[in-house]
């Protein structure tokens, strides 16, 4: 009943928070636009049915870790364009990523992706950003 992070930069993988709730066949788990993660479902036909959800709050949402807050950034962006973000400070922006919403079915999400973006930094408030071309950002709800 716990999470497990990757590390794909160490090819690791760690226990996270332990789920009130075994999550089973016809589970669910989505990356919510503040980062969060709601884990539904599962048990359905099966030992338990699980017809709820929860939250998850990884610790990169502890109140130890300072986010940078996002002032200004377009609601759409067309693939391979660059765009202009507005931010609190710069200074500690070392990574900038996207996520697409996922589409599950049967316990296997097919469409959740995370990428990391090529940026530069203009000022101390603005980074310019580069969406990557349409054959990696495939049509679809991207964070």
């Amino acid at each position: 009943k716990s999470i497990q992070i990757w590390n794909p930069n160490t090819n690791n993988v760690v226990r996270g928070g332990e789920e009130k709730k075994a999550r089973l066949y016809h589970s669910n788990l989505l990356v919510l636009p503040d980062a969060t993660l709601v884990s539904s479902g599962g048990g359905a036909p099966g030992p338990e049915k699980n017809h709820n959800g929860q939250l998850y709050f990884p610790d990169y949402m502890s109140a130890d870790t300072t986010r940078p807050i996002i002032n200004d950034c377009p609601r759409n962006v067309e693939s391979g364009n660059r765009f202009t973000m507005k931010v609190d400070d710069v200074s500690q922006i070392v990574q900038v990523t996207a996520t697409k919403s996922g589409a599950s079915s049967h316990s296997r999400n097919c469409d959740t992706r995370w990428i990391d973006l090529d940026f530069e930094i203009i000022n101390d408030t603005t980074l310019r950003v580069k969406a990557e071309g349409n054959t990696i950002m495939i049509g679809g709800l991207w964070m």
